[in-house]
């Protein structure tokens, strides 16, 4: 947690009032630039540290630029559940897997949606190589579930304080935070589906995920449209260190090099091509409203970019490097090599356009999908 001076306890009353107002009508896809926002007005460590980020991403890009992908990188979750009386609050160990596996599919480009990135997208749309697994093991060596569940007294929580990330506030303080992504799920306030820290040379005490528990997975509570778990996928893209593609004002710079100049936000789920030649530029593909760092549907969603891993891998390479050689998990939920569905039926493959397969082609990708809803992908080679 952030502890406040007297001072800083002002701005943050200022902050809170500014924000209930901003909130109080609308629902609110993600608040993680206003909540980053927040702390750099009460905490300078954080902010100065925050300005380095992109000259140090450049860096390191630079001087690795043959080595940003070296092996899978496996990050260690704790989802901590914070649940009232409302027993809709405390979501089932189901609906968390479900998430879990989400991520692994969004990050690793094995979605079912992958058949809908247009094909002017298709040779940069990333397998980021990032899989996530709940933790095995916790803080004090114990053997875990990965999930901690927390009955409180508090009936819904703001971004503003944090008191979810706070054992005393009625919440739970985070496990390690350069060892675990901490997940926080919760009912929130304000319409708020979810926020995230930055990643930078100053992490703050409440670094993680937050969720709102009706949008975390893709059964049990969630509501639609934001019911396919990529609330959660667009908050842990903020947390390795991207940024929305409109780069937070009108046509600004989101430091990726290969999605098109964005005038803003996109909701819903728009057509494509959208708007086209926006902010000026001569772009007859338009906004990549698909890719995951936009606000649309979560159905409309499919896709990182090439440059959105390379920013990824340097970010978790400079300021979350215990990820590269965790031993907290003993095993990934990855979809690539999925061992843990021994009784599914594969329904039918399809190639990467959504063809239907009759036989394994080589040499190509081919997407299997099963009875569970999985979807698995591989290239058979000859």
């Amino acid at each position: 947690m952030v502890y406040l001076s007297k001072k800083n306890m002002r701005k943050t009353i200022v902050f809170y009032f500014i924000f209930q107002s901003f909130f109080l009508h609308s629902q609110i896809r993600c608040a993680s630039d206003h909540y980053i926002s927040s702390l750099f007005q009460i905490n300078n460590l954080y902010k100065n540290s925050q300005r380095n980020v992109n000259k140090e991403i450049v860096q390191w890009i630079s001087n690795n630029n043959q080595k940003e992908s070296i092996n899978i990188i496996t990050i260690p979750v704790i989802v901590h559940v914070i649940w009232e009386d409302n027993t809709d609050e405390n979501i089932s160990d189901m609906q968390i897997l479900s998430q879990i596996e989400i991520l692994n599919k969004d990050f690793r480009r094995a979605n079912i949606d992958v058949i809908n990135t247009p094909s002017v997208w298709n040779s940069i749309a990333a397998d980021c190589e990032i899989e996530f697994c709940l933790a095995s093991i916790d803080p004090y060596g114990n053997a875990t579930s990965g999930i901690n569940r927390v009955k409180t007294s508090v009936s819904t929580f703001s971004l503003i304080g944090d008191k979810m990330k706070s054992t005393n506030e009625g919440g739970t303080d985070p496990w390690p935070i350069n060892d675990y992504l901490n997940i926080w799920v919760c009912d929130l306030s304000g319409g708020i589906l979810g926020y995230a820290t930055s990643p930078s040379n100053f992490l703050s005490s409440g670094d993680g995920v937050v969720v709102s528990y009706k949008h975390f997975g893709d059964n049990g509570t969630v509501e639609p449209p934001y019911h396919k778990g990529r609330t959660t996928t667009h908050e842990v893209g903020h947390y390795l260190g991207l940024k929305h593609l409109w780069g937070d004002s009108n046509c600004g710079d989101d430091q990726i090099n290969d999605t098109p100049t964005q005038q803003s936000e996109n909701n819903d789920c728009p057509g494509f091509p959208h708007n086209q030649n926006s902010c000026g530029t001569q772009n007859l593909n338009g906004d990549m409203f698909m890719n995951y760092m936009d606000y649309v549907n979560d159905f409309c969603m499919n896709m990182f970019t090439q440059d959105q891993k390379t920013r990824m891998v340097a970010s978790i390479n400079l300021y979350r490097n215990n990820f590269l050689t965790q031993t907290i998990c003993n095993s990934s939920l990855s979809v690539i090599n999925s061992t843990n569905r021994q009784n599914k039926k594969l329904i039918k493959i399809i190639d990467i356009l959504g063809r239907k397969q009759n036989y394994e082609k080589k040499n190509i990708i081919n997407l299997y999908i099963f009875d569970d809803g999985s979807v698995e992908k591989k290239i058979k080679i000859n």
